[in-house]
C-alpha cells in the first residue's frame, strides 16, 4: 500500500484547482465532440491530447484517469460515430 503524503492547506487548494480545471476541460472536450462535425481521427486526437494534459497535471495517475474520465469520453465517441472501441483511447 502506497501512502500519499499529507497535503498542506495551500497544496490542497492547488490540488482542488487542478481537479476543477481537469473536470472543466473534460466537459469542454465532450461538448465539442458532440457539437462539432469532425472526422473520427480528429476526435480521437482530441481525446488523446486531453489524456496527455491530465497526466501532466497528475503524473502517475493514469489508472485514475482511466476510471473516471475515459469511459465518458469513449461513450461520447461511440454515440457520435456509432463505433465499438476495443483499444484504449
Amino acid at each position: 500500500m502506497v501512502l500519499e503524503p499529507r497535503l498542506t492547506r495551500s497544496n490542497q487548494l492547488q490540488e482542488d484547482q487542478k481537479i476543477r480545471h481537469l473536470r472543466a476541460r473534460v466537459d469542454e472536450v465532450i461538448q465539442e465532440l458532440r457539437e462539432v462535425d469532425m472526422p473520427l481521427d480528429e476526435a480521437v486526437r482530441m481525446v488523446r491530447e486531453l489524456r496527455d494534459q491530465a497526466l501532466k497535471l497528475f503524473p502517475g495517475k493514469e489508472h485514475t484517469y482511466d476510471l473516471l474520465y475515459a469511459p465518458r469520453l469513449a461513450r461520447t465517441l461511440r454515440e457520435k460515430y456509432r463505433i465499438h472501441l476495443e483499444a484504449e483511447i
